[in-house]
């Protein structure tokens, strides 16, 4: 697949600037593919796994917070709140990260904290936790 420019950025800067044959990112209602010259798009992103095949067919994996995606003019940008290279993860750390976040949810659902920062939370340790296992 011929290669075009994909950015994948967190609030704390850039986690991958490059060429790419392919993006698959967490779309809302599914994976998303992208490949080169795909029609314009804008969607909403869930926590999971964002995929990125270089331009020279190495694939990059990311757990990824929630965010957007946007495609226009052969270009990707993904901007998310989080962003942490595979490779990166300490499988024991994401574990005890979702347990942590499991437990203030529970307490946050309980009326002490914040619910939907809480949510997304342990949403993103799930993500964090299911990448490093693969």
């Amino acid at each position: 697949y011929p290669p075009y420019p994909v950015e994948l950025i967190t609030p704390e800067g850039i986690a991958f600037q490059g060429e790419a044959e392919m993006l698959v990112v967490p779309g809302a209602a599914g994976e998303l593919g992208i490949l080169a010259k795909h029609a314009p798009l804008i969607s909403l992103l869930k926590p999971g796994e964002t995929r990125i095949t270089d331009d020279q067919g190495a694939v990059k994996r990311y757990a990824t917070d929630d965010g957007y995606v946007q495609v226009r003019q052969n270009r990707a940008v993904v901007l998310v709140g989080e962003a942490v290279d595979a490779e990166a993860i300490d499988a024991s750390e994401a574990s005890r990260r979702l347990e942590e976040a499991r437990s203030a949810l529970e307490q946050a659902e309980g009326g002490d904290g914040d619910v939907y920062a809480a949510r997304r939370e342990a949403a993103f340790a799930e993500a964090l936790t299911k990448v490093a296992q693969r």
